[in-house]
């Protein structure tokens, strides 16, 4: 019965982490450095399912950029509809900012009627400079 309470408890920390950190994507490296700086010892792979099921759940967004590279997640606040709108990410300081604007109707519109694509705003990222980084 104690190591439930144990793993409740750095799932309470991962989870809390994860919301501290919502305007920014994480790695689970990332998670992994600030559990240890709290003294929390926890295997990767029970990192790896436990953002697998915050996933599943709609609690986090899985970014991954290109094959092969790390995935990145991000704290989903409530009342974003991030299947909605597109993620501009800062490659500086990491911040995320969710498009959600008037102009993400026309830009989706315009790339299915010229281009003849739909586009899936979900785990979408478009990488750039922030403002307070330029």
């Amino acid at each position: 019965m104690a190591n439930c309470g144990y793993a409740t408890a750095n799932r309470k920390k991962i989870l809390d982490f994860l919301k501290e950190n919502h305007n920014r994507t994480l790695t689970v490296a990332d998670i992994d450095a600030y559990l240890k700086s709290c003294d929390s010892e926890v295997n990767i792979t029970t990192i790896y399912r436990y953002l697998d099921k915050l996933e599943k759940d709609g609690t986090v967004m899985k970014y991954v950029a290109e094959k092969g590279s790390q995935a990145t997640y991000q704290y989903v606040e409530s009342g974003h509809n991030c299947e909605d709108h597109l993620h501009l990410q800062c490659v500086r300081c990491g911040k995320v900012i969710h498009l959600e604007c008037h102009f993400m109707h026309e830009i989706l519109e315009h790339v299915e009627k010229e281009h003849g694509f739909v586009m899936q705003c979900k785990n979408s990222i478009v990488y750039g400079t922030c403002r307070e980084c330029m």
